[in-house]
């Protein structure tokens, strides 16, 4: 890729990244999809188009991705039962996680050369504290400085609606009895990636097809062995009593 071929360290790639997909297009919802409206953009629709947090947040993910960083979509809600109001990414550096916002192109350093995830922002002041620093670093006509405040606040932060449904609730339960702790996943990339989500249940369904037809063919020939034997017993009975 262009833009991180001559870049030494994955937090590098990571910011450079974030800064193309932010001037990369508008910032309007992008209201193309593939196949159907509830999958949303392709990544490649979001790079021709552009498109809102969760849009472009995406789009990070995916370019990250293909370059071999681990990168997920978080979702920011102002409270513990509020609905999500905007979406980042965070991605794996070196040996830590580090959060990025294509809508407002900002990363949060640490100031020895570090940078911090969801975790080490939650319960903290650091993301506020970060817009303000922005504000004051950037021309007054910078976007920065339109900002609201609780796009910087990580207390509720997650990658996944875990509480969204029995089936994820029950996920949840599962993944802590076997000791996994599920705030700490990224967000599986196939949520992402409308073509790679349905090219894997049409895989499934494939393969589920397959087995069904398999089984189907067996039970058949089964049935159509012991029909014979039927006739057969049949016949030798009605042949016993005409002799008779």
């Amino acid at each position: 890729m262009a833009i991180t071929e001559n870049l030494n360290t994955d937090s590098a790639r990571i910011h450079a990244v974030n800064n193309w997909v932010y001037h990369n297009k508008g910032f309007a919802s992008n209201d193309r999809y593939f196949i159907l409206p509830a999958l949303g953009p392709t990544p490649i629709q979001v790079m021709e188009r552009g498109g809102d947090c969760s849009d472009k947040s995406r789009l990070v993910a995916a370019m990250l991705n293909s370059i071999g960083i681990r990168a997920g979509l978080v979702m920011i809600s102002p409270c513990l039962d509020c609905g999500f109001i905007h979406t980042v990414v965070e991605a794996q550096y070196e040996n830590r996680r580090m959060v990025v916002d294509p809508i407002w192109n900002i990363d949060y350093p640490t100031g020895d050369g570090g940078f911090l995830g969801v975790m080490d922002l939650a319960g903290t002041s650091r993301g506020r504290e970060r817009i303000v620093e922005l504000q004051h670093q950037r021309p007054a006509t910078d976007k920065i400085a339109s900002i609201p405040e609780m796009d910087a606040m990580f207390d509720y932060a997650v990658a996944m609606n875990w509480k969204k449904n029995i089936v994820t609730q029950t996920a949840v339960f599962i993944l802590r009895l076997n000791g996994y702790q599920p705030e700490f996943f990224f967000r599986p990339r196939l949520l992402e990636d409308p073509k790679l989500l349905l090219a894997i249940m049409l895989t499934i369904i494939t393969i589920i097809a397959a087995i069904g037809g398999y089984l189907l063919e067996i039970g058949l020939r089964f049935v159509m062995m012991r029909i014979p034997r039927r006739m057969t017993c049949s016949n030798a009975d009605k042949l016993g009593a005409t002799d008779g």
